[in-house]
């Protein structure tokens, strides 16, 4: 009975990662609501046993306290409380903390996904348990993905598109799928380092087959981003990518190692180049060629496509929603009143969403909403050059992490946040706020 409680909170955080595979059929938006309610009373119960615990005395105010009271989390609690207070101040304070059935995003969402973040700082304190997560959250990942292709066999229960219609999995939406997989490229790739670093000190038992699994999903996470048609999330890996191997370069001493890096840094810059030049003359998914998106819409980038000028259209109208309400705009999910105030006829469907993260928050929680979310990673990386060299982790592993928020960072130019893109994204802050406070 020791500690049970504090146990079964843990138990209730690894269940989030399964947020991303409900799918309610029986609502009107099936990859949407299920997936709310789910995250919500999982959160909810972690935090009620949680709380039942320190009643209990199963933690000490003290180390608790020191938990909390970090950069990260301080730079965390500011955005979440100034999301929260443009909400309450915006346009419809009502629309900005419940959001809608479509969406359930909001206020509300956004204290579900401040206080799994939280826990996860005050829960997970080893090593061993952000291993579990990863591991849970990369199994989840692979369920996402069989998910998609039992809806695209049109397997019974299962609803979905094809494969060459962009993939989605169970997210229901292939530009979010393209982001959901570069986090978990991100889980695999730390736990395939991991598994490589235990191989080197020593015989370990199944080290080989898990370097084979990790290894084999970072390829299938792979072709399932290029199935998914999703040019924001393809270049955000191009750039995180890029961003890994150059603080390798710089990060390792001179030596055989680093001229290898150097080298496939070139060469990646040459294969990206002649993609681009080329890309119309290839073809990544050849057995698509009759039917839906074809396998080069996801190197089909250039600023003539029709999305990317809507998406122009929209940031420049975005610049006028702002500029009405500066401070702290006009709320969470209040973007469709002020987008319809300055419509233009060239939008030819209905936008409840600017596209960009930066002019999301920008319009709904205003230049301090926009402010405080960027501070996150300020933050981050000043944490993270002022720890890192002294960490126990491996320069691959210090890689991975330096790269994954500049490639969240990038894909978010072109596309926005929803509820299994927060979740990692908040897991993966938990994460990086351990890493930079484990002596505690």
């Amino acid at each position: 009975m020791i500690n049970l409680f504090s146990k079964l909170s843990k138990f209730f955080l690894y269940l989030v990662p399964f947020t991303v595979l409900i799918v309610s059929r029986s609502t009107l938006f099936p990859f949407i609501v299920g997936k709310y309610v789910f995250f919500r009373v999982v959160v909810e119960l972690a935090l009620i046993f949680f709380l039942w615990a320190w009643v209990r005395g199963e933690f000490q105010f003290s180390k608790l306290k020191l938990k909390i009271l970090t950069p990260l989390v301080i730079a965390v609690s500011v955005f979440t409380l100034i999301f929260l207070l443009a909400g309450f101040l915006g346009y419809d304070p009502s629309a900005s903390f419940w959001s809608n059935f479509e969406r359930g995003e909001g206020g509300l969402q956004m204290l579900h996904l401040f206080i799994f973040f939280v826990l996860l700082g005050l829960l997970f304190r080893d090593e061993k348990a952000w291993r579990r997560m990863f591991i849970v959250s990369a199994l989840v990942a692979v369920l996402v993905i069989a998910y998609g292709f039992a809806a695209a066999l049109k397997i019974s229960g299962f609803i979905g598109p094809g494969i060459c219609e962009r993939f989605a999995g169970s997210l229901g939406n292939s530009a979010y799928i393209g982001t959901f997989m570069i986090f978990a490229l991100f889980y695999a790739g730390y736990l395939l380092i991991n598994g490589l670093r235990q191989s080197a000190s020593g015989p370990h038992k199944f080290a080989s087959l898990k370097k084979w699994l990790w290894g084999s999903l970072m390829v299938l996470f792979l072709i399932i981003l290029i199935f998914s048609g999703t040019r924001g999330a393809f270049l955000g890996l191009a750039a995180g990518v890029l961003a890994g191997l150059s603080y390798l370069f710089f990060r390792l001493p001179s030596g055989r190692v680093r001229k290898i890096i150097l080298f496939v840094i070139i060469v990646l810059i040459i294969f990206g180049w002649l993609g681009f030049k080329y890309r119309s003359s290839i073809d990544l998914m050849p057995f698509c060629k009759n039917e839906g998106q074809g396998g080069n819409r996801i190197l089909d980038i250039n600023l003539s496509t029709e999305n990317l000028q809507t998406r122009f259209f929209l940031w420049k109208q975005s610049i006028k929603i702002f500029e009405e309400r500066p401070i702290l705009g006009w709320g969470p999910e209040n973007f469709s009143p002020a987008i319809e105030k300055y419509h233009l006829p060239q939008f030819t469907v209905w936008f409840d969403r600017a596209h960009n993260i930066f002019f999301d928050y920008l319009t709904t929680t205003g230049i301090l909403g926009l402010l405080s979310y960027l501070s996150i990673f300020i933050v981050f990386y000043w944490q993270f050059l002022k720890k890192m060299r002294k960490s126990a982790l491996s320069p691959y592993q210090s890689a991975l992490i330096f790269a994954l928020p500049i490639a969240y960072l990038v894909q978010g130019v072109v596309l926005f946040e929803v509820l299994p893109i927060y979740i990692n994204l908040f897991l993966f802050l938990a994460f990086a706020n351990y890493k930079f406070n484990n002596k505690f």
